[in-house]
């Protein structure tokens, strides 16, 4: 009997040291990493001078000037660098193949099925210090199918995806080839026979006969479901609708629409929107401005040429608004460019940090994991070696989730481009 009890005993003590064991190891291999900067910019709480951010885990455990750190973490010395959180760009066309189906109806398409994981649009995004981006189908369509929110680093699209299903892209402008009543009787029409098609969903889930309703793996093969339910899933709440708007009178429509048939909508504006921008005031809209920041038009009654800075517009009204790049062209290229033009008409720095930061954060439903250097969120930051809003400004490291995923000393692009000689 005793031999019995001591044998229970040491067994239980064997449990409870094995146990012991693999907490501390835990401890041990937990990656605890300190990051010292000589100037953080949080955008949530302001700038903090010789402070050190302090990750576990893929995300930011505190952030502040003096902390204790603990005994097994890797200290990052980068006192004499800035750091500014992961840009966060809400819309971006590019990373796939093609911006759109030939067919401007195709609300069942999903850019998923079209990232290129090697694409040079995600080397871009890292050497410009973007760590978050939604990427969605082209603006010239009507319903363009679903997009989906990543961080440019990759080997496949599943280790590069944050949201699969981001939100789908509506264009009240058509492909430009249908006059704006064709284009609203389509969205109208489409939208309709989405709600007729759960209507007619729930009808058959509440018959007493569950055996004769169509729910066999065939019914996900029908073309009712391949055309409806990616819409029906819009008009239930599930993800948002990217709206492009060439117009002012376009966000009216759109806001009309969305109001019509109840659903949540990111309003993507073209450069003559900015004479909507009291309605989009009043009504709260979230937007995310075109690239052309500065638009040049033409009055019609005197035919002069006229600047328009749509930032400062937007600001001077106090829209709230997201900042996007296109780096099809040299002057749009980069989302820190287009904050520095931004502050060129007049905004400041803290200002047009947030809109490329927390603002699309904001919009994407991200605001919980990115925009801004706050404990609890994924840490995500970018180390430049001089001020943010600076033409001569470099980034020079890129972290996600804790990792390094950028160095510009090691980026072999940039090195071929400084090694080619012009030839004159």
């Amino acid at each position: 009997m005793q031999v019995r009890k001591k044998l229970s005993m040491h067994k239980s003590l064997m449990i409870i040291f094995f146990i012991v064991f693999i907490c501390f190891s835990s401890a041990i291999n937990a990656q605890v990493i300190a990051v010292k900067a000589k100037k953080i910019y949080t955008v949530s709480h302001g700038i903090i001078e010789n402070g050190v951010i302090l990750i576990r885990d893929k995300k930011i455990e505190a952030v502040g000037t003096e902390m204790e750190v603990s005994w097994n973490a890797d200290i990052v010395d980068f006192s004499q660098k800035i750091i500014v959180p992961g840009l966060v760009e809400a819309h971006a066309v590019r990373g796939y193949d093609i911006a759109n189906e030939t067919n401007p109806l195709t609300p069942f398409v999903t850019v998923f099925d079209s990232i290129d994981t090697s694409h040079d649009a995600f080397k871009t995004a890292l050497r410009d210090g973007v760590t978050t981006l939604c990427v969605m189908p082209g603006n010239r369509t009507i319903l363009g199918g679903i997009g989906i929110i990543v961080k440019p680093v990759g080997l496949v699209v599943e280790d590069m995806v944050l949201v699969p299903d981001a939100g789908m892209k509506v264009s009240v402008a058509g492909t430009g080839s249908q006059t704006r009543m064709g284009v609203m009787a389509q969205l109208r029409r489409y939208f309709n026979e989405a709600i007729e098609y759960m209507e007619n969903k729930e009808l058959e889930a509440s018959k007493k006969n569950e055996e004769k309703m169509v729910s066999t793996p065939g019914s996900f093969r029908s073309p009712e479901y391949v055309k409806y339910e990616s819409v029906a899933d819009l008009l239930r709440g599930r993800y948002r609708a990217f709206v492009y708007c060439e117009s002012p009178s376009d966000v009216i429509r759109a806001q009309k629409l969305a109001e019509r048939f109840d659903f949540q909508s990111v309003y993507v504006l073209g450069p003559e929107c900015y004479r909507a921008a009291d309605f989009i005031q009043e009504n709260k809209l979230r937007v995310v401005l075109d690239p052309e920041i500065v638009y040049f038009e033409k009055d019609p009654m005197t035919e002069k040429i006229k600047k328009v800075e749509t930032a400062k517009v937007f600001h001077e009204k106090g829209v709230a608004f997201a900042l996007q790049s296109d780096p099809a062209k040299v002057h749009t290229r980069s989302l820190f460019y287009q904050a520095m033009r931004a502050m060129s008409s007049g905004l400041n720095d803290t200002e047009v940090l947030e809109s490329v930061t927390l603002i699309p954060a904001q919009i994407l439903g991200m605001e919980s994991l990115v925009g801004s250097i706050d404990k609890g969120k994924l840490a995500n930051f970018v180390v430049l070696d001089d001020e943010p809003f600076r033409l001569s400004t470099k980034v020079e490291f890129v972290y996600i989730e804790g990792k390094l995923v950028y160095e510009r000393e090691k980026d072999e692009q940039l090195k071929k481009l400084f090694r080619e000689k012009i030839i004159r």
